[in-house]
């Protein structure tokens, strides 16, 4: 797969900034730092306009955690964040305990198993808010959950920001869209742009993409199954 460092170098080297004995290593110089921005800039332009009309757009799972702590029952999420992955729920690793996001009716579950909203201690389970998009949490930490670093797992929108990150299609993709990114970054850099190396760029990939099964992740299928509610037998959250 090729990665975003890859694309920058091509990039680069299309536009003459560097040539096949000066490739860079990582996305940071301090004497190119610019170019090598705008070309991360460009490349995920392109990404976007590639993915419009029929094709769907990948999404990227990332992690992301949240802290414990006293007299607060709600945390934000990423502000990334397209999807809440609920099958993972939220781990602690160090002391090994899981707090378990529910689904639809979770927050009806948490709201209704505590009138009061007055239950403290060690939290077990969660939902998104309806009202906010905030996760609320069955208990009001305290004591030893005070401090306690949950990880979750969320859907984010595609976007290339690491060297290491990999474009979510194939080499003839890659190699369509480099001429395109390449005009587009001239055009920022140079105020110099041909319509017709773009169009024809964009065209090209948007064909090799379409010619590849169409997915809207980039991560290997799940497996069919449910994910096992702890709370569906319940009436009620104690």
């Amino acid at each position: 797969m090729k990665t975003l460092l890859n694309g920058v170098n091509e990039v680069l080297k299309k536009t003459d900034v560097i040539d096949a004995d000066g490739l860079f290593t990582t996305l940071t110089d301090s004497a190119r730092q610019m170019f090598i921005d705008t070309a991360i800039q460009v490349i995920n332009e392109f990404i976007d306009e590639l993915y419009t009309g029929d094709i769907s757009k990948p999404k990227q799972m990332r992690e992301s955690t949240i802290t414990l702590a006293a007299s607060t029952k709600e945390y934000g999420l990423h502000s990334c964040l397209l999807m809440l992955r609920q099958e993972y729920h939220l781990i602690d690793e160090t002391n090994n305990h899981t707090i378990y996001i529910q689904g639809e009716d979770g927050y009806h579950k948490i709201i209704t198993g505590d009138m009061e909203q007055d239950d403290t201690g060690q939290p077990n389970f969660c939902a998104l808010s309806p009202v906010n998009g905030r996760l609320v949490m069955d208990r009001t930490p305290t004591g030893d959950a005070i401090g306690r670093v949950y990880k979750y797992r969320y859907d984010r929108d595609l976007e290339l920001t690491l060297a290491t990150d990999c474009f979510p299609f194939n080499a003839a993709v890659f190699r369509a869209m480099v001429p395109g990114a390449a005009e587009l970054w001239k055009f920022y850099e140079r105020g110099e742009f041909s319509e017709t190396i773009w169009n024809r760029s964009m065209s090209r990939a948007k064909k090799f993409l379409r010619l590849t099964p169409k997915r809207n992740s980039w991560l290997a299928p799940r497996g069919g199954g449910s994910v096992t509610d702890p709370m569906s037998s319940a009436s009620e959250v104690s």
